[in-house]
């Protein structure tokens, strides 16, 4: 297990570099100076050359980088902003929670209602649930978030007053305000993974269902309650498992809609406003901190998928 994770966490290390190395590059070959967006379209060339010396641009990208990965790797430096001046670490620090409590608030509460879901549609298929769950699935995802939202801010809030529109009020100003800011952002982020993953259970029992070893186990007489937890739900989860933690990554995509929808204050929105800006050295560090939560999702799912299935070498 110590030497398959060591794997993991080596080709994890790669693709992080790697994907740092090709946003530094694509941010940097945009035409538009990020110099002309401070200063003004109006700017001197004297001062245009002047700001590009004191942020380092009129270096080659190769030492660019090399100086950011540097700061990066030591000293957790991920520069400044050059539109605000401030420190983009600090701004890391300021979103990143924000984005990270909405991701995995939706994605329980996506588990928690897909699973059973999908568990008891296929243990009573062709049913009353299993039909409810069908069309349930086909809304959730064909249902654009970005419009859900906008329907959900106007029925539960303009209208019925029950949860805030919008904004995030931190945890220090009241547990129960922020709990019910979070409510509406969450099922909108929550509510395409949720009818996926249940079809997904479904179909993963249902396969389970029809194994040899699950009649074997009923043949032998086996209690109902071992036959579920040990042969059926046990194996059921392996594609489930995978699947999960792939969706938590693209819910930092979806994120980006959902956090500008309800004016959250996350890092996906951040990272939109400064592609509009360009301003590269929160896009690299936002799109670091992204990509390294997606590979560390992976590399859990890999380690529970070798739990789940010990035949899995490699």
């Amino acid at each position: 297990m110590a030497e398959f994770l060591l794997r993991r966490l080596l080709l994890a290390a790669i693709v992080v570099l790697t994907v740092s190395f090709v946003i530094f590059i694509l941010a940097r070959l945009v035409p538009t100076s990020p110099a002309l967006l401070v200063l003004g379209a109006d700017a001197a060339p004297a001062e245009i050359a002047a700001f590009e010396q004191e942020h380092g641009l009129d270096l080659p990208i190769a030492i660019q980088y090399a100086h950011w990965l540097r700061g990066v790797v030591t000293r957790f430096d991920f520069g400044t902003s050059y539109v605000s001046g401030r420190s983009v670490t600090d701004e890391m620090i300021r979103t990143v929670p924000v984005t990270f409590e909405l991701i995995i608030v939706s994605m329980l509460l996506c588990l928690v209602i897909a699973v059973p879901f999908g568990v008891l549609s296929a243990a009573y298929p062709n049913g009353p649930l299993d039909h409810a769950l069908r069309i349930f699935s086909v809304l959730g995802v064909s249902t654009p978030g970005f419009w859900l939202g906008l329907i959900l801010i106007l029925v539960f809030s303009v209208r019925a007053h029950w949860l805030p529109p919008g904004d995030l009020p931190p945890i220090r100003d009241g547990v129960l305000a922020h709990v019910r800011a979070l409510v509406l952002p969450a099922f909108c982020l929550a509510i395409y993974y949720t009818a996926m993953i249940s079809r997904m259970t479904r179909s993963s029992v249902l396969e389970v269902l029809g194994q040899d070893y699950v009649r074997t186990a009923v043949a032998m007489g086996l209690s109902r309650r071992r036959i579920w937890l040990v042969y059926i739900l046990k194996n059921a989860m392996i594609p489930i498992v995978s699947v999960a933690a792939m969706a938590c990554g693209y819910m930092f995509g979806w994120a980006i809609v959902i956090e500008q929808v309800f004016n959250l204050p996350g890092i996906c929105r951040s990272l939109l406003a400064a592609i509009f800006s360009r301003d590269y050295n929160i896009v690299q560090a936002a799109v670091l901190v992204v990509t390294i939560a997606f590979v560390s999702l992976n590399m859990l799912a890999d380690a529970a998928f070798r739990i789940l299935n010990p035949r899995v070498s490699k």
